[in-house]
């Protein structure tokens, strides 16, 4: 279970560069391993939630290079020219021509744009670009992104587990072509990969355990009796409150 805290990757490494069999292993190369386990195992814990509003023009805008993977988008009604109206909930679009630019220029039935005749507002991700169905505007996204140091160095989670599952990634991975060129002996070789297949899965364990409260959202979201269809309108906000149903007598 994690606590919110952070811990560069050039912390572990100094441990690395102790054992002789990883002594010219360089920041770049552990980096680059650092980031490949962190991606590997997917725990949401690993990773920063960023908010971020980006300016559509032309029905599409660019996504930040830190991005992961989105959580959620939304569009802001214009009001005027210095401030922005309420907050609408977009969907990832299922019109397999979305991206077509001439879409959402075509009249409706009644001379309005299709986006305004519907409800619901979409979105479609390609090579670093979100194109929406609204030519322009101010959207806010929720994304996960990988925390970076001062240093551009990778930001692991301050999780024992997590840690020692990180440095002997690292070191795998850095003496495999060593062990398939025969510069390093059978033995050393599965003694490092013995000491990852076990840290592994206990760190993605450790990060995956939620904490009381989350698990206490997790079953007020869960056990419900009535379907809470509007969950996604309201960006998941009252998902996690426990149901009160009045009792009439």
């Amino acid at each position: 279970m994690v606590n919110g805290q952070y811990k560069s990757i050039g912390l572990i490494l100094w441990k690395i560069l102790k054992n002789p069999l990883c002594s010219e292993l360089t920041y770049e190369e552990a980096a680059e391993y650092a980031l490949e386990f962190i991606r590997l195992v997917g725990a949401p814990m690993a990773f920063l939630t960023k908010n971020e509003y980006l300016q559509l023009q032309c029905y599409k805008a660019e996504l930040p290079c830190d991005l992961l993977y989105l959580e959620g988008v939304r569009y802001f009604e214009c009001c005027d020219s210095t401030e922005v109206g309420r907050a609408i909930a977009m969907r990832e679009s299922t019109n397999i021509y979305h991206l077509n630019p001439d879409e959402f220029k075509k009249n409706d039935q009644k001379g309005n744009f299709l986006n305004k005749g519907n409800s619901e507002f979409t979105y479609k991700v390609q090579k670093g670009i979100i194109f929406t169905s609204m030519e322009e505007g101010t959207i806010e996204i929720a994304y996960k992104a990988v925390a970076l140091d001062e240093e551009g160095l990778p930001l692991i989670p301050d999780d024992q587990d997590f840690m020692l599952a990180v440095e002997y990634y690292v070191m795998s991975r850095y003496l495999e072509p060593l062990w398939m060129m025969g510069k390093i002996t059978d033995k050393a070789f599965e003694f490092i990969n013995q000491k990852r297949y076990f840290y592994t899965p206990a760190a993605f364990t450790s990060l995956q355990m939620p904490s009381i409260d989350k698990m206490e959202s997790i079953m007020n979201g869960l056990n419900r009796l009535l379907i809470n269809d509007s969950a996604h309108q309201n960006f998941f906000k009252k998902y996690g409150e426990q149901e009160r149903i009045k009792k009439y007598r």
